[in-house]
Protein backbone atom coordinates (compact mmCIF):
# COMPACT_ATOMS: atom_id res chain seq x y z
CA UNK A 1 0.00 0.00 0.00
CA UNK A 2 1.53 3.29 -1.13
CA UNK A 3 2.04 6.13 1.32
CA UNK A 4 0.41 9.52 0.85
CA UNK A 5 2.61 12.27 -0.58
CA UNK A 6 2.14 15.72 0.90
CA UNK A 7 2.49 19.26 -0.41
CA UNK A 8 1.56 22.78 0.50
CA UNK A 9 -0.57 23.08 -2.62
CA UNK A 10 -1.82 20.81 -5.39
CA UNK A 11 -2.63 22.10 -8.86
CA UNK A 12 -5.05 20.32 -11.20
CA UNK A 13 -4.06 21.14 -14.76
CA UNK A 14 -0.69 22.26 -16.16
CA UNK A 15 -1.86 24.31 -19.11
CA UNK A 16 -1.55 28.09 -19.41
CA UNK A 17 -2.74 28.99 -15.92
CA UNK A 18 -1.69 25.88 -14.04
CA UNK A 19 1.89 26.07 -15.27
CA UNK A 20 2.07 29.80 -14.48
CA UNK A 21 0.69 29.21 -10.98
CA UNK A 22 3.14 26.34 -10.39
CA UNK A 23 6.07 28.64 -11.19
CA UNK A 24 4.85 31.53 -9.07
CA UNK A 25 4.02 29.32 -6.08
CA UNK A 26 7.32 27.45 -6.26
CA UNK A 27 9.18 30.78 -6.44
CA UNK A 28 7.65 31.54 -3.05
CA UNK A 29 9.12 28.32 -1.69
CA UNK A 30 5.83 26.46 -1.38
CA UNK A 31 5.92 22.74 -1.99
CA UNK A 32 3.89 22.29 -5.18
CA UNK A 33 2.62 19.13 -6.82
CA UNK A 34 0.79 19.68 -10.13
CA UNK A 35 -1.01 17.12 -12.27
CA UNK A 36 -2.05 16.93 -15.89
CA UNK A 37 -3.89 14.06 -17.51
CA UNK A 38 -1.72 14.53 -20.61
CA UNK A 39 1.78 15.77 -21.50
CA UNK A 40 1.72 19.56 -21.79
CA UNK A 41 2.02 21.50 -23.92
CA UNK A 42 -0.54 19.44 -25.80
CA UNK A 43 -3.33 20.06 -28.30
CA UNK A 44 -6.20 18.53 -26.34
CA UNK A 45 -7.32 21.54 -24.32
CA UNK A 46 -7.23 25.31 -24.76
CA UNK A 47 -3.52 26.18 -24.44
CA UNK A 48 -2.27 25.63 -27.98
CA UNK A 49 -2.63 27.02 -31.49
CA UNK A 50 0.88 28.43 -32.26
CA UNK A 51 -0.09 32.08 -31.73
CA UNK A 52 -2.35 34.03 -29.38
CA UNK A 53 -3.20 37.71 -29.50
CA UNK A 54 -1.93 39.96 -26.73
CA UNK A 55 -3.16 43.57 -26.51
CA UNK A 56 -3.08 46.26 -23.88
CA UNK A 57 -6.12 48.44 -24.65
CA UNK A 58 -8.56 45.74 -23.64
CA UNK A 59 -12.06 46.16 -25.05
CA UNK A 60 -13.79 43.50 -22.96
CA UNK A 61 -13.68 45.65 -19.79
CA UNK A 62 -11.34 48.30 -18.35
CA UNK A 63 -10.69 46.12 -15.26
CA UNK A 64 -8.60 43.77 -17.41
CA UNK A 65 -6.07 46.47 -18.30
CA UNK A 66 -3.96 46.51 -15.08
CA UNK A 67 -3.77 42.71 -15.22
CA UNK A 68 -2.63 42.60 -18.84
CA UNK A 69 -0.07 45.31 -18.12
CA UNK A 70 1.40 43.08 -15.42
CA UNK A 71 1.25 40.13 -17.81
CA UNK A 72 3.43 42.00 -20.31
CA UNK A 73 6.04 42.45 -17.56
CA UNK A 74 6.00 38.79 -16.54
CA UNK A 75 6.10 37.51 -20.14
CA UNK A 76 9.22 39.64 -20.66
CA UNK A 77 10.73 38.31 -17.44
CA UNK A 78 9.95 34.74 -18.45
CA UNK A 79 11.39 35.28 -21.91
CA UNK A 80 14.61 36.59 -20.34
CA UNK A 81 14.82 33.53 -18.09
CA UNK A 82 14.15 31.32 -21.09
CA UNK A 83 17.11 32.65 -23.11
CA UNK A 84 19.74 30.72 -21.21
CA UNK A 85 19.90 27.91 -23.76
CA UNK A 86 20.72 27.90 -27.46
CA UNK A 87 17.38 26.21 -28.18
CA UNK A 88 15.26 28.90 -26.52
CA UNK A 89 12.54 30.52 -28.61
CA UNK A 90 10.79 33.89 -28.27
CA UNK A 91 7.59 33.97 -26.26
CA UNK A 92 6.15 37.27 -27.51
CA UNK A 93 6.35 39.37 -30.68
CA UNK A 94 4.95 42.89 -30.90
CA UNK A 95 3.44 43.86 -34.25
CA UNK A 96 0.71 46.28 -33.22
CA UNK A 97 -2.90 45.27 -33.48
CA UNK A 98 -6.07 46.78 -34.86
CA UNK A 99 -9.70 46.24 -33.89
CA UNK A 100 -12.04 46.96 -36.79
CA UNK A 101 -15.80 47.43 -36.78
CA UNK A 102 -18.56 49.97 -37.05
CA UNK A 103 -18.13 52.99 -34.74
CA UNK A 104 -21.11 51.81 -32.65
CA UNK A 105 -19.90 48.20 -32.41
CA UNK A 106 -19.17 46.67 -28.99
CA UNK A 107 -15.58 46.04 -30.00
CA UNK A 108 -14.81 49.64 -30.91
CA UNK A 109 -16.73 51.12 -27.98
CA UNK A 110 -14.97 48.73 -25.59
CA UNK A 111 -11.50 49.68 -26.79
CA UNK A 112 -12.33 53.37 -26.54
CA UNK A 113 -13.64 52.94 -23.01
CA UNK A 114 -10.49 51.18 -21.82
CA UNK A 115 -8.35 53.79 -23.54
CA UNK A 116 -10.19 56.62 -21.82
CA UNK A 117 -10.31 54.90 -18.41
CA UNK A 118 -6.58 54.21 -18.29
CA UNK A 119 -5.30 57.09 -20.48
CA UNK A 120 -3.85 54.63 -22.98
CA UNK A 121 -2.96 55.74 -26.51
CA UNK A 122 -4.90 54.38 -29.44
CA UNK A 123 -5.20 55.57 -33.01
CA UNK A 124 -8.70 55.82 -34.46
CA UNK A 125 -8.44 55.27 -38.21
CA UNK A 126 -11.10 55.54 -40.90
CA UNK A 127 -11.49 52.87 -43.54
CA UNK A 128 -9.39 54.79 -46.08
CA UNK A 129 -6.44 55.18 -43.71
CA UNK A 130 -6.55 51.49 -42.79
CA UNK A 131 -6.49 50.55 -46.47
CA UNK A 132 -3.62 52.97 -47.12
CA UNK A 133 -1.44 51.60 -44.28
CA UNK A 134 -2.31 47.95 -44.77
CA UNK A 135 -3.71 47.33 -48.28
CA UNK A 136 -4.27 43.67 -47.43
CA UNK A 137 -7.08 44.88 -45.12
CA UNK A 138 -10.19 46.20 -46.87
CA UNK A 139 -12.68 47.43 -44.24
CA UNK A 140 -16.07 48.52 -45.47
CA UNK A 141 -16.86 52.21 -45.70
CA UNK A 142 -18.92 52.08 -42.50
CA UNK A 143 -16.00 50.64 -40.49
CA UNK A 144 -13.24 52.28 -38.47
CA UNK A 145 -10.25 50.83 -36.65
CA UNK A 146 -8.68 51.28 -33.20
CA UNK A 147 -4.93 50.63 -33.37
CA UNK A 148 -3.03 49.47 -30.27
CA UNK A 149 0.71 49.78 -30.84
CA UNK A 150 1.56 47.34 -27.98
CA UNK A 151 -0.47 44.46 -29.38
CA UNK A 152 1.15 41.38 -30.86
CA UNK A 153 1.41 37.64 -30.49
CA UNK A 154 2.27 35.13 -27.79
CA UNK A 155 3.48 31.69 -28.80
CA UNK A 156 1.46 29.43 -26.47
CA UNK A 157 3.36 26.17 -26.73
CA UNK A 158 6.63 27.96 -25.97
CA UNK A 159 4.97 29.93 -23.16
CA UNK A 160 3.63 26.83 -21.42
CA UNK A 161 6.96 25.06 -21.88
CA UNK A 162 8.80 28.03 -20.37
CA UNK A 163 6.48 28.13 -17.35
CA UNK A 164 6.97 24.39 -16.86
CA UNK A 165 10.73 24.73 -17.10
CA UNK A 166 10.86 27.50 -14.52
CA UNK A 167 8.42 25.73 -12.18
CA UNK A 168 10.63 22.64 -12.19
CA UNK A 169 13.73 24.80 -11.71
CA UNK A 170 12.11 26.35 -8.62
CA UNK A 171 11.34 22.92 -7.18
CA UNK A 172 7.75 22.17 -8.24
CA UNK A 173 6.89 18.52 -8.81
CA UNK A 174 4.98 18.25 -12.09
CA UNK A 175 3.32 14.94 -12.77
CA UNK A 176 2.31 14.48 -16.40
CA UNK A 177 -0.02 11.78 -17.75
CA UNK A 178 -1.48 11.36 -14.28
CA UNK A 179 -5.20 11.98 -14.02
CA UNK A 180 -6.88 13.12 -10.81
CA UNK A 181 -9.75 10.73 -10.07
CA UNK A 182 -11.14 12.13 -6.81
CA UNK A 183 -10.61 14.97 -4.37
CA UNK A 184 -12.19 15.87 -1.07
CA UNK A 185 -11.69 18.17 1.91
CA UNK A 186 -10.62 16.05 4.85
CA UNK A 187 -10.74 18.51 7.73
CA UNK A 188 -6.99 19.11 7.65
CA UNK A 189 -6.65 20.07 4.02
CA UNK A 190 -7.38 18.38 0.70
CA UNK A 191 -7.00 14.72 -0.16
CA UNK A 192 -6.45 13.78 -3.80
CA UNK A 193 -6.51 10.38 -5.45
CA UNK A 194 -4.92 9.95 -8.87
CA UNK A 195 -4.48 6.95 -11.13
CA UNK A 196 -1.10 6.39 -9.51
CA UNK A 197 -1.43 7.28 -5.84
CA UNK A 198 -2.74 9.35 -2.96
CA UNK A 199 -1.75 12.92 -2.17
CA UNK A 200 -2.52 15.53 0.46
CA UNK A 201 -2.13 19.31 0.52
CA UNK A 202 -3.24 22.31 2.51
CA UNK A 203 -4.81 23.86 -0.61
CA UNK A 204 -5.76 22.95 -4.15
CA UNK A 205 -6.03 25.01 -7.35
CA UNK A 206 -8.33 23.86 -10.12
CA UNK A 207 -6.85 25.18 -13.37
CA UNK A 208 -7.99 22.38 -15.65
CA UNK A 209 -9.96 24.45 -18.16
CA UNK A 210 -12.74 22.39 -19.73
CA UNK A 211 -12.12 19.65 -17.16
CA UNK A 212 -12.80 21.96 -14.20
CA UNK A 213 -16.48 21.20 -14.44
CA UNK A 214 -15.81 17.51 -13.71
CA UNK A 215 -14.07 18.44 -10.46
CA UNK A 216 -16.70 21.00 -9.44
CA UNK A 217 -19.91 19.31 -10.55
CA UNK A 218 -21.63 19.79 -7.20
CA UNK A 219 -21.54 23.57 -7.71
CA UNK A 220 -23.57 23.21 -10.91
CA UNK A 221 -21.76 26.16 -12.46
CA UNK A 222 -23.34 27.43 -15.71
CA UNK A 223 -20.27 26.75 -17.83
CA UNK A 224 -20.44 25.80 -21.50
CA UNK A 225 -17.89 24.15 -23.78
CA UNK A 226 -17.66 25.70 -27.23
CA UNK A 227 -15.99 24.15 -30.27
CA UNK A 228 -13.68 26.53 -32.14
CA UNK A 229 -12.01 25.79 -35.46
CA UNK A 230 -8.66 27.34 -36.40
CA UNK A 231 -7.39 27.72 -39.96
CA UNK A 232 -4.01 28.67 -41.36
CA UNK A 233 -4.34 30.14 -44.86
CA UNK A 234 -1.76 30.78 -47.51
CA UNK A 235 -2.77 34.17 -48.96
CA UNK A 236 -3.94 34.08 -52.56
CA UNK A 237 -1.69 37.04 -53.37
CA UNK A 238 0.65 39.58 -51.77
CA UNK A 239 2.16 37.01 -49.43
CA UNK A 240 4.73 39.46 -48.12
CA UNK A 241 2.01 41.83 -46.88
CA UNK A 242 0.84 39.19 -44.40
CA UNK A 243 4.25 38.79 -42.74
CA UNK A 244 4.49 40.23 -39.20
CA UNK A 245 6.84 43.00 -40.27
CA UNK A 246 4.10 44.31 -42.58
CA UNK A 247 0.89 43.27 -40.84
CA UNK A 248 -0.60 43.83 -37.38
CA UNK A 249 -2.85 41.28 -35.82
CA UNK A 250 -6.39 42.25 -36.71
CA UNK A 251 -9.73 41.53 -35.07
CA UNK A 252 -12.99 42.29 -36.86
CA UNK A 253 -16.58 42.71 -35.82
CA UNK A 254 -17.41 41.78 -39.37
CA UNK A 255 -21.16 41.68 -38.71
CA UNK A 256 -23.08 43.03 -35.69
CA UNK A 257 -22.10 40.83 -32.73
CA UNK A 258 -19.95 38.54 -34.93
CA UNK A 259 -16.17 38.46 -34.55
CA UNK A 260 -13.18 36.92 -36.29
CA UNK A 261 -9.45 37.45 -35.88
CA UNK A 262 -6.21 36.96 -37.82
CA UNK A 263 -2.56 36.70 -36.89
CA UNK A 264 0.21 37.48 -39.38
CA UNK A 265 2.05 34.66 -41.10
CA UNK A 266 4.89 33.58 -38.78
CA UNK A 267 5.90 30.84 -41.19
CA UNK A 268 2.97 28.45 -41.12
CA UNK A 269 0.24 30.55 -42.72
CA UNK A 270 -2.16 33.28 -41.59
CA UNK A 271 -4.05 31.99 -38.56
CA UNK A 272 -7.73 32.92 -38.87
CA UNK A 273 -10.78 31.93 -36.82
CA UNK A 274 -14.14 33.02 -35.57
CA UNK A 275 -14.33 34.21 -31.98
CA UNK A 276 -17.38 32.52 -30.43
CA UNK A 277 -20.54 31.25 -32.15
CA UNK A 278 -19.13 27.71 -32.18
CA UNK A 279 -21.05 24.52 -31.52
CA UNK A 280 -21.75 23.73 -27.86
CA UNK A 281 -20.95 20.33 -26.33
CA UNK A 282 -20.77 18.80 -22.87
CA UNK A 283 -17.72 16.57 -22.46
CA UNK A 284 -14.16 17.76 -23.28
CA UNK A 285 -13.24 14.21 -24.22
CA UNK A 286 -15.91 14.28 -26.93
CA UNK A 287 -14.78 17.39 -28.83
CA UNK A 288 -15.34 16.86 -32.56
CA UNK A 289 -11.86 17.46 -33.94
CA UNK A 290 -12.83 16.81 -37.57
CA UNK A 291 -12.77 20.04 -39.55
CA UNK A 292 -15.45 20.10 -42.23
CA UNK A 293 -15.93 21.88 -45.54
CA UNK A 294 -18.77 23.78 -43.88
CA UNK A 295 -16.37 25.11 -41.23
CA UNK A 296 -14.05 26.38 -43.93
CA UNK A 297 -16.81 27.79 -46.13
CA UNK A 298 -18.42 29.83 -43.36
CA UNK A 299 -15.08 31.44 -42.44
CA UNK A 300 -14.17 32.19 -46.05
CA UNK A 301 -17.57 33.80 -46.59
CA UNK A 302 -17.06 36.03 -43.54
CA UNK A 303 -13.70 37.49 -44.63
CA UNK A 304 -14.15 37.36 -48.42
CA UNK A 305 -14.72 41.10 -48.90
CA UNK A 306 -12.72 42.49 -45.97
CA UNK A 307 -9.50 40.45 -46.39
CA UNK A 308 -9.87 39.35 -50.03
CA UNK A 309 -6.17 38.58 -50.62
CA UNK A 310 -6.26 36.03 -47.80
CA UNK A 311 -8.64 33.75 -49.68
CA UNK A 312 -6.02 31.17 -50.73
CA UNK A 313 -5.49 27.53 -49.91
CA UNK A 314 -5.73 26.06 -46.42
CA UNK A 315 -2.35 24.97 -45.11
CA UNK A 316 -3.77 23.29 -42.01
CA UNK A 317 -6.66 23.42 -39.57
CA UNK A 318 -7.44 22.31 -36.03
CA UNK A 319 -10.27 22.26 -33.51
CA UNK A 320 -9.95 23.52 -29.97
CA UNK A 321 -12.41 24.56 -27.28
CA UNK A 322 -13.44 27.48 -25.16
CA UNK A 323 -14.92 27.09 -21.70
CA UNK A 324 -17.45 29.92 -21.46
CA UNK A 325 -19.10 31.67 -18.57
CA UNK A 326 -22.49 33.30 -19.28
CA UNK A 327 -21.01 36.82 -19.25
CA UNK A 328 -17.73 35.75 -20.92
CA UNK A 329 -15.61 37.07 -18.05
CA UNK A 330 -13.16 34.88 -16.16
CA UNK A 331 -13.75 32.86 -13.01
CA UNK A 332 -10.99 33.38 -10.43
CA UNK A 333 -12.21 32.89 -6.87
CA UNK A 334 -12.35 30.59 -3.89
CA UNK A 335 -14.82 27.73 -3.66
CA UNK A 336 -17.89 29.03 -1.80
CA UNK A 337 -17.82 26.08 0.59
CA UNK A 338 -14.07 25.54 1.00
CA UNK A 339 -11.73 28.49 1.44
CA UNK A 340 -8.68 26.35 0.69
CA UNK A 341 -9.96 25.54 -2.82
CA UNK A 342 -9.11 28.07 -5.56
CA UNK A 343 -10.91 27.95 -8.89
CA UNK A 344 -9.03 29.47 -11.82
CA UNK A 345 -10.61 30.07 -15.23
CA UNK A 346 -12.65 29.31 -17.39
CA UNK A 347 -11.52 32.13 -19.63
CA UNK A 348 -14.18 32.14 -22.37
CA UNK A 349 -11.63 32.16 -25.18
CA UNK A 350 -9.64 35.25 -24.25
CA UNK A 351 -7.57 34.25 -21.23
CA UNK A 352 -4.23 32.95 -22.48
CA UNK A 353 -2.59 36.38 -22.71
CA UNK A 354 -3.32 36.95 -19.01
CA UNK A 355 -2.00 33.63 -17.75
CA UNK A 356 1.43 34.91 -16.68
CA UNK A 357 -0.24 37.46 -14.40
CA UNK A 358 -3.00 35.11 -13.29
CA UNK A 359 -0.34 32.70 -12.05
CA UNK A 360 0.86 35.48 -9.77
CA UNK A 361 -2.72 36.24 -8.68
CA UNK A 362 -3.20 32.59 -7.71
CA UNK A 363 0.05 32.68 -5.73
CA UNK A 364 -1.17 35.81 -3.92
CA UNK A 365 -4.47 34.14 -3.09
CA UNK A 366 -2.74 31.00 -1.82
CA UNK A 367 -0.43 33.01 0.42
CA UNK A 368 -3.17 35.34 1.73
CA UNK A 369 -1.79 38.47 0.12
CA UNK A 370 -4.14 41.33 -0.60
CA UNK A 371 -5.20 41.41 -4.26
CA UNK A 372 -3.57 44.21 -6.23
CA UNK A 373 -6.42 44.29 -8.74
CA UNK A 374 -10.18 44.71 -8.63
CA UNK A 375 -11.29 41.08 -8.90
CA UNK A 376 -15.04 41.62 -8.58
CA UNK A 377 -15.55 40.94 -12.29
CA UNK A 378 -14.30 37.37 -11.80
CA UNK A 379 -16.12 36.30 -8.63
CA UNK A 380 -18.04 33.06 -8.39
CA UNK A 381 -21.17 34.52 -6.82
CA UNK A 382 -22.36 35.90 -10.15
CA UNK A 383 -22.32 32.38 -11.59
CA UNK A 384 -24.24 30.91 -8.67
CA UNK A 385 -27.02 33.44 -9.23
CA UNK A 386 -29.32 31.73 -11.69
CA UNK A 387 -31.21 34.95 -12.37
CA UNK A 388 -28.23 36.50 -14.16
CA UNK A 389 -28.69 37.07 -17.86
CA UNK A 390 -26.37 35.74 -20.55
CA UNK A 391 -24.59 38.53 -22.37
CA UNK A 392 -22.91 38.64 -25.75
CA UNK A 393 -19.12 38.48 -26.01
CA UNK A 394 -17.30 41.75 -26.56
CA UNK A 395 -14.46 40.45 -28.71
Amino acid sequence: MSSTKSADIIIAGIGAHGSAAAWQLAKRKLKVIAFDAYQPPHTLGSSHGETRIIREVYGEHPDYVPIIQKAYEIWQELEHLNTDTVSSEPLMHITGGITIGRPESRAIKGVRKSSETHALPIEILDHQEIRRRWPQLQPRENMIGAYDHRAGALFPEQCVSAHIKQAIREGAELRFNERIMKWKPDGQGISVQTEQGDYHADQIVFAAGAWNQNFLSKLNLPLRLERQVLFWFQPASSLDLFKPEHCPNHSWEWSPGKALYCQPDYGGGVKTAFHHDGEMFDDPEQLDRTVSEADERSLRNAFADIIPQLNGRVIKSAACMYTDTPDFHFLIDRHPGHSNVIICSPCSGHGFKFSAAIGEIIADMATSREPRYDMALFNIDRLLNRDSQTQCPDD
